[in-house]
């Protein structure tokens, strides 16, 4: 029976327990049938349940699909462990029913093969509505160029905590393991990508354009975070928003001059050289790593995973401060400093402890957010370890939005409620080591049963088009890291 004011029926919150299925859809559509009914929580928990339906729905075309793959036209079935087709145009016939162009409905058929073969455990997360059909394709795209032996080894490290990660927090977590388990595979594919660093120019809309610029990952978030250096030094009275500053500055940079505004003057604008040190960049390096010992994969704040030589490469190219933390606790015991300014060292403890901002699915670099009084000053807050976290600009102006609520507990989790009555909790970085076996052990265990050394995949080709445009200003997400040491590299 429909719900009704006199018989609303179960909430949608209700039926949450029980894991999406075709009954489970059927009562999530007759509790929603009036959804002016519902309290603005039901309606929430409506959102989380069709998304899991969702899920289960693409999940259950994957595994038709995989039968479908085994199909001979004569009747014949090949068995769970083939990886190819047994209908020699059988792409063909997916991409003309799901009106797919031919290569699309290759994919999607491979796809489905895989998830039925090694990627079994993944197919299952997101049957069951804990893993949506986005992140299923990022699993599915990063390891399409892995050995079956290490894609299963870098699905058993990312999938327990996938369900609660956003996309750009398992995107992270892949490339972690991917370098962790495969770091020579890494270290080559490396070394060929930079072969394909370059800068184009494409022409937009309304008079528009993008330049794009193919570089390093140290020297990437380098540029930015220099870019937003100096976008922030022009001043609240500029009336433009920080990446429009950051435009400008590019633009001026690349054809030749900067314009910079002589701070004595009101009303002179002189034109200088600049020659920039090294901004800021945070490195999160295992120790062994950091000699040479072992060659764990190591982390851009605010960027992700890069390969241990790369990151011996920065350390070794900067003036930097060491982080000793307890490999244990992964606690932060001692702030090796180079410069000081206070209050700095509070600063750095709580920038290091955090490395991005604590809101759910946010990963903007720590060294680019504010300082947050979880109680606030005026309340008798006190200027601690114990009172203060990292926030972007945006998620600092959230908290203070009715019906938010922020609570800190001692373990330094940190609780976010909505106004809708529902809570998320984010942890502080983790710097422990990720328990795995040695390097020596991973590339022993990668040997097909005779003994023979199990191929790589092949990389494929670098897009020649550029990613879609950024988004404005806005949080993205990583997952903890757990590494027992830090750099930070720094020029004065």
């Amino acid at each position: 029976m429909f719900p009704s004011v006199l018989d609303p029926g179960p909430s949608p919150g209700s039926l949450s327990e029980a894991g999406p299925s075709g009954t489970f859809g059927l009562e999530l559509d007759l509790t929603t049938s009036d959804l002016r009914l519902l309290s603005d929580a039901d309606l929430m928990d409506a959102v989380v349940g069709f998304e899991a339906m969702v899920s289960w729905a693409a999940a259950r075309q994957f595994a038709v699909l995989a039968e479908f793959s085994r199909r001979g036209g004569d009747g014949s079935i090949r068995p769970v462990t083939s990886a190819v087709p047994a209908r020699e145009w059988a792409g063909t016939e997916v991409a003309m029913a799901l009106t797919l162009s031919p290569g699309a409905g290759e994919v999607r058929l491979a796809q489905a093969i895989r998830l039925d073969g090694v990627l079994r455990p993944t197919r299952d997360l997101l049957e069951a509505g804990r893993l949506d059909v986005s992140r299923v394709r990022l699993i599915l795209d990063r390891l399409a160029v892995v050995s079956d032996h290490h894609a299963a080894v870098v699905q058993e490290r990312v999938l327990p905590a996938a369900p609660d990660q956003t996309w750009a927090q398992l995107s992270a977590a892949l490339r972690r393991a991917i370098l962790a388990v495969d770091p020579d595979g890494a270290a080559e594919h490396h070394q060929a990508a930079q072969k394909e660093r370059r800068v184009d120019v494409f022409p937009g809309e309304d008079g528009m354009a993008t330049v794009w610029a193919r570089m390093s990952a140290p020297e990437a978030a380098s540029s930015f975070q220099w870019l937003t250096r100096l976008a922030r030094g022009m001043g609240v009275e500029d009336p433009r928003t920080l990446g429009q500053r950051r435009a400008d500055l590019a633009a001026a940079a690349l054809t030749g001059k900067l314009i910079i505004r002589d701070p004595g003057a009101t009303d002179v604008v002189a034109t200088a050289p600049v020659t920039p040190g090294k901004p800021l960049i945070t490195v999160v390096v295992p120790h062994s790593t950091l000699i040479g010992a072992e060659d764990e994969p190591c982390e851009i704040a605010g960027y992700g995973p890069i390969p241990a030589h790369l990151a011996r490469d920065v350390a070794a190219d900067a003036v930097w401060r060491r982080l000793v933390t307890d490999p244990l606790t992964g606690a932060v015991l001692d702030h090796g400093r180079t410069t000081y300014r206070p209050p700095a060292v509070l600063a750095d403890h709580v920038r290091a402890r955090d490395l991005t901002c604590r809101a759910p699915g946010c990963r903007r670099a720590a060294t680019t957010c504010e300082l947050d009084h979880v109680m606030p000053w005026q309340d008798e807050g006190t200027t601690s370890e114990d009172n203060l976290v990292c926030l972007c600009t945006a998620h600092h102006d959230l908290k203070e939005q009715p019906g938010w609520q922020v609570t800190l507990h001692p373990d330094r989790s940190l609780e976010w409620t909505t106004p809708t009555g529902h809570t998320y909790r984010t942890e502080p970085h983790d710097h422990r080591p990720r328990q795995g076996p040695p390097h020596s052990a991973r590339r022993a265990a990668a040997t097909t049963p005779d003994g023979r050394e199990e191929p790589r995949r092949g990389r494929p080709t670098p897009p020649q088009r550029p990613p879609h445009p950024p988004r404005r200003d806005t949080g993205t997400s990583a997952g903890p890291l757990p590494y027992p040491g830090a750099v930070q590299a720094r020029d004065g």
